[in-house]
């Protein structure tokens, strides 16, 4: 009985260390899986680092620098000024605004064309006073020529923007009343009408925004007639300085859409002077060659373009611009402008048989074309840019069209989108003619010498 109770417990002792060494190996096996999985994952643990500056090439945006050959100092343009036939008038009156250039009888049998058609030499960068100077005597190229023209009819249809009908009939009223005391136009010849809304209303059906300066826009007389030649544009001659083809584009566009939260550009001469500029926020700038170069003839310059995207990270790219001012050459261009009512960008296939028949022509080989697109101020910023964007892009597709098939060659299309920026709008935003004046896409021709 003692020898089987001692083989038992032989038996109990053999198997409880078996059972203590396979713990043992087990518990050490867990323990090195433990460790090799734990090595293999730590590249996963999440680890807090500082912002980094990627190469331009591993990122989707791209920064680009493009210089004009030679900056422009000032160039003569001639330009077809085109005619808004609209005339605005204030909430509430009947009375032709002060600011339209009103004449007497014996004013109106001197006036002539020829008077409105040359300024003198100033600086027209941006806003321009003379341009507006030529519409606010719209009243008097329509009475001359409808004097010119004595068969020619038109309709004044009168909008009170909402406050009835008989209050546009009265804004008609009082433009033919002014053409027929004045410039004694037949009153025959001209037929009014009344509407609480005009042809082409800027307000839309339940809209809230920008309400007061849309109704403004809608608070007018148009002016439709049976001929062409009452609204023709009118040719008139002025010098611009600092033209907007000596401008250096820097732009920082992303092929995805995710544009920089911020970018800035640094400039650097020769002798180690540097100039900044920024911070800017949209895909593309410019900056004036002339400003760039200052009092200097020439200059060569190191390009730092920086930027921030929205999760921080920096993009950085370097490169070098070489600038040469040529202030005696003497330039002329073409200019031609299309208009656009509130929010119209389709409306350039309206003026598909104008720019094929008439702007087309005027490019020859070697020509530089520089279209630039603008808006107003109703909107947001970025809508307007994608508008004035596809404005001046379906510009360019039909001048591109046109002149290929004509066969001409070397021809250098520059194109620039400026959106509402007041800073580069053709005119003010003040008034709704200015608006009106800047839903425009401009056309600059300038031939080779």
């Amino acid at each position: 009985m003692r020898n089987k109770i001692f083989l038992s417990n032989q038996k109990n002792i053999s198997a409880q260390k078996r059972t203590k060494n396979s713990g043992f190996f087990s518990m050490s096996f867990i323990l090195i899986l433990l460790a090799i999985f734990t090595w293999q994952c730590r590249v996963l643990i999440p680890v807090k680092t500082p912002a980094i500056v990627i190469p331009i090439a591993e990122s989707d945006v791209k920064l680009i620098t493009r210089a004009p050959l030679t900056v422009p100092v000032k160039r003569t343009i001639n330009e077809a000024f085109p005619l808004r036939n609209y005339i605005f008038f204030e909430e509430r009156s009947s009375e032709i605004p002060k600011r339209y250039v009103k004449l007497n009888k014996n004013q109106a049998l001197k006036f002539e064309l020829e008077h409105l058609r040359v300024t003198d030499i100033k600086n027209q960068t941006g806003r321009s006073e003379r341009q507006m100077t030529v519409y606010y005597n719209i009243l008097n190229i329509l009475g001359y020529r409808m004097q010119q023209n004595p068969t020619t009819l038109i309709t004044l249809i009168g909008a009170s923007a909402g406050n009835g009908a008989a209050l546009g009939k009265e804004y008609a009223e009082s433009v033919k009343h002014y053409l027929v005391d004045i410039f004694g136009v037949k009153g025959t010849r001209i037929i009014t009408e009344g509407k609480d809304r005009p042809i082409n209303p800027s307000e839309t059906p339940g809209g809230v925004n920008f309400l007061p300066l849309l109704r403004a826009g809608d608070r007018r007389v148009d002016i439709v007639s049976n001929s062409v030649d009452l609204m023709t544009p009118l040719q008139i001659v002025a010098v611009q300085a600092d033209p907007l083809d000596s401008r250096v584009v820097f732009s920082a566009k992303s092929e995805k859409l995710l544009p920089l939260k911020s970018w800035n550009v640094e400039l650097t001469d020769e002798n180690g002077i540097s100039q900044t500029f920024g911070p800017y926020t949209r895909e593309q700038e410019s900056v004036s060659g002339n400003t760039i170069l200052g009092n200097r003839p020439e200059g060569k310059f190191k390009v730092v373009m920086s930027g921030t995207t929205e999760d921080g990270t920096k993009i950085r790219k370097e490169s070098t611009l070489r600038l040469v001012r040529n202030p005696k050459l003497k330039e002329e261009a073409l200019r031609y402008s299309i208009l656009f009512d509130f929010d119209q960008s389709k409306a350039v296939a309206t003026y598909e048989k104008f720019l094929t028949e008439v702007v087309a022509p005027q490019i020859t080989n070697n020509s530089t074309v520089i279209i630039h697109g603008h808006t107003d101020i109703i909107g947001s910023a970025e809508y307007n840019m994608n508008l004035s964007q596809q404005r001046a892009k379906d510009v360019m597709d039909i001048l591109q069209k046109a002149t290929y098939e004509a066969g001409n060659t070397g021809i250098v299309y520059d194109v620039f989108a400026f959106g509402m920026d007041t800073e580069n709008a053709p005119f003010g935003n003040k008034l709704p003619e200015e608006r009106f004046y800047n839903r425009t896409v401009i056309i600059d021709i300038v031939r080779a010498k």
